[in-house]
C-alpha cells in the first residue's frame, strides 16, 4: 500500500462557538486522502500552517505543541515500524498507533462515543443526539457505519414518516446521522456516504404563540386565587418572564446576575453567538429575584430540563384551558407576535430577539396577517349567515 508523509491541518474557515476548531492529521494511502479528527482544539488564529504547530498566542500552547509532537512522533514510529519488518502500511494500523486502540465499526458506540468525547457540544445538544440514538436503536439495533447507505437511509425516513414524525423532525435525524458519519470519514473509518442522494430540507413550522386573552389567563393564574403547587408556580413564573424577554430555554438557563444591567439583559446568545440588548419592562422586572448576597456570575433563576419544563406546560395548559400544545419555545413566539401586533417596529424585534437576519423576524409578520385573513373570513361568513 503506498504511504506518503502526513501533515497537520486546521480549518481556518470554521470555528465552534467558543473560537476554537479541531486538529486533523491528513494522509494519503493508495492515492486517497484521509484524515484524523485528534483530541485538540486550537485557535485557528493562532495556527502556523508552515511550522504545523501553535504560536505563542494560544492558550497552553507548549502543551498542545507537545502532544502534535507525539502524534508526529508516533507517525514516524509506525511508518518506520513497518519499513524495517517489511509489512504494509494500513490505515488500522495507524489509528493502533496514534490513539492506542481501534474504533468500532459499531454505529452507535462510535457516535456515544463521539457525543461524549466532544467537549465543544452542550448538554442539552448531547442529550438531544443521545435521544436520537435511542430512537434509531428502535429501528435498527444493531448497526454498522457501512450498513447507512441510500437504501438504509430511505427505509429510515419512511420508517419515521409512518411513526408521526414531521417534516422537520426527520430531516432532524437523518442531518445528525450525516455529521457522525463525516466524522467517521474524517477518522478514516469510511471512504464516503450516500448523503449526496438524499435531500435535506427544513420547512417552515408551525409557530405556536399565544394571543394576549391567552397570556392574560395565565398571569391571572398566576397571581390569582386558584391553588396551583409550587412547582407548577416556578414554571409559570419562568415562562412569563420569557413571554416579555423572548429569551431562549439556554439563555434563560444561563442567565446570571451580571446580565442585568440598568434595566436591560445583556448577553451573548447561546444559539447565535450575537450580543443583544433587551430592555426589561415593568412586569419583567417585577419577577426578577433579589440578588442579595448571590455573586455577579451566579445563576438568576433555577430552570429545569427543557423536557420537564415543557411537560409541566402542558399542565398549565389544562388547568387554564387553553387548548395549543405549549412549550417555552412558544413564550418566545409569544413575545414577537404580540410585540409586532402591538406596533413595535420589526427591525426592533429582530435585535432583541438576536436573529441573524430580518428574514426570520418577517416570519411573524406572516403569521399575524394570516391570522388577520382567517379572522376576516370568519366574520365574512358570519355576515353571510345573517
Amino acid at each position: 500500500m503506498k504511504h506518503s508523509p502526513t501533515k497537520f491541518i486546521v480549518r481556518k474557515d470554521y470555528a465552534s462557538k467558543t473560537g476554537q476548531t479541531t486538529v486533523y492529521l491528513r494522509t494519503n494511502f493508495n492515492n486517497r486522502q484521509h484524515r484524523f479528527a485528534l483530541p485538540l482544539l486550537v485557535n485557528p488564529k493562532n495556527w502556523d500552517d508552515g511550522k504545523q504547530r501553535v504560536n505563542k498566542h494560544e492558550f497552553e500552547h507548549w502543551d498542545k505543541n507537545k502532544m502534535l509532537d507525539f502524534y508526529d512522533a508516533q507517525t514516524k514510529a509506525y511508518t518506520a515500524d513497518c519499513q524495517i519488518k517489511k509489512k504494509p502500511q494500513t490505515l488500522e494500523g495507524l489509528k493502533m498507533a496514534l490513539f492506542g486502540r481501534t474504533t468500532s465499526d459499531n454505529y452507535f458506540k462510535f457516535a456515544k462515543a463521539e457525543i461524549e468525547e466532544d467537549i465543544t457540544l452542550s448538554k442539552e445538544t448531547k442529550r438531544t443526539y443521545l435521544a436520537k440514538l435511542t430512537k434509531l436503536e428502535r429501528f435498527r439495533s444493531n448497526l454498522k457505519l457501512s450498513d447507512i447507505d441510500y437504501k438504509f437511509l430511505m427505509d429510515y425516513k419512511k420508517w419515521m414518516i409512518v411513526s408521526g414524525n414531521e417534516t422537520n423532525t426527520w430531516n432532524k435525524d437523518l442531518s445528525i446521522i450525516r455529521s457522525f458519519l463525516n466524522r467517521a470519514i474524517n477518522k478514516g473509518l469510511l471512504d464516503s456516504h450516500d448523503f449526496d442522494k438524499v435531500k435535506i430540507k427544513s420547512v417552515e413550522g408551525k409557530r405556536e404563540f399565544l394571543t394576549m386573552d391567552e397570556l392574560q389567563t395565565f398571569r391571572k393564574l398566576y397571581s390569582g386565587d386558584l391553588i396551583i403547587d409550587r412547582r407548577l408556580k416556578k414554571i409559570l413564573h419562568l415562562f412569563l418572564f420569557t413571554c416579555y424577554t423572548g429569551l431562549r430555554y439556554q439563555d434563560l438557563k444561563g442567565l446570571k446576575f451580571e446580565n442585568i444591567k440598568d434595566d436591560f439583559i445583556v448577553l451573548t446568545m447561546h444559539k447565535t453567538n450575537k450580543p443583544v440588548n433587551i430592555p426589561l419592562i415593568n412586569e419583567a422586572k417585577k419577577m426578577l429575584p433579589d440578588k442579595g448576597k448571590k455573586s455577579d456570575n451566579e445563576a438568576v433563576f433555577s430552570v429545569p430540563t427543557n423536557q420537564v419544563f415543557n411537560r409541566y406546560l402542558k399542565e398549565l395548559a389544562k388547568i387554564a384551558d387553553i387548548k395549543k400544545a405549549i412549550t417555552l419555545h412558544c413564550a418566545r413566539h409569544t413575545f414577537a407576535t404580540l410585540a409586532l401586533d402591538s406596533g413595535m417596529k420589526l427591525e426592533v424585534i429582530s435585535k432583541i430577539l438576536g436573529h441573524s437576519s430580518l428574514k426570520v423576524t418577517l416570519i411573524y409578520a406572516k403569521i399575524l396577517q394570516s391570522q388577520k385573513v382567517e379572522s376576516m373570513n370568519a366574520f365574512n361568513q358570519a355576515i353571510a349567515g345573517l
